[in-house]
């Protein structure tokens, strides 16, 4: 990508080529993040607020085990007296707040940046890729571009 412009403006190559695969896609939003900016994300930053989906735990041998998140589920919503005319409405709880229910813990959390984009993860050959094209190019001439549909 040698001779992407800097200062967040992207390249008239890059902008075509966003505009091309956006036309046939139902395309929200556009963005981009440069190598350099992704080397200097603190991962361990909170979430503005928690996460939106209770996280679920069940007890084992070794202690509580995550099990899955869910940002609606009947049976807690039961337990807890929400109307069915909330249903798959965002619900907001405090950081913290529990509930034990048929053996399930439910727990408002809030999430850190690694925990939403773990280091081994789904991601992990994406950034292989960029350092490698940086360690060429240059950190601030190696960018992901991403676009979001509904």
């Amino acid at each position: 990508m040698n001779g992407c412009g800097l200062g967040g403006v992207a390249p008239e190559a890059v902008r075509s080529e966003v505009d091309r695969f956006t036309a046939w896609e139902a395309a929200d939003g556009v963005t981009w993040i440069t190598w350099a900016e992704l080397k200097a994300v603190d991962w361990n930053e909170p979430a503005e607020r928690p996460d939106g989906r209770l996280h679920q735990y069940r007890q084992t041998a070794d202690g509580l085990r995550l099990t899955g998140k869910a940002g609606w589920c009947p049976r807690f919503a039961q337990a807890v007296g929400l109307p069915e005319s909330a249903m798959g409405q965002p619900q907001e709880w405090p950081e913290g707040s529990e509930w034990l229910i048929d053996g399930i813990l439910y727990r408002a959390e809030t999430m850190r940046r690694r925990e939403a984009v773990t280091e081994d993860g789904e991601w992990k050959p994406v950034w292989t890729v960029m350092e490698a094209l940086a360690s060429t190019h240059g950190d601030d001439n190696v960018r992901l571009v991403v676009w979001f549909d509904s």
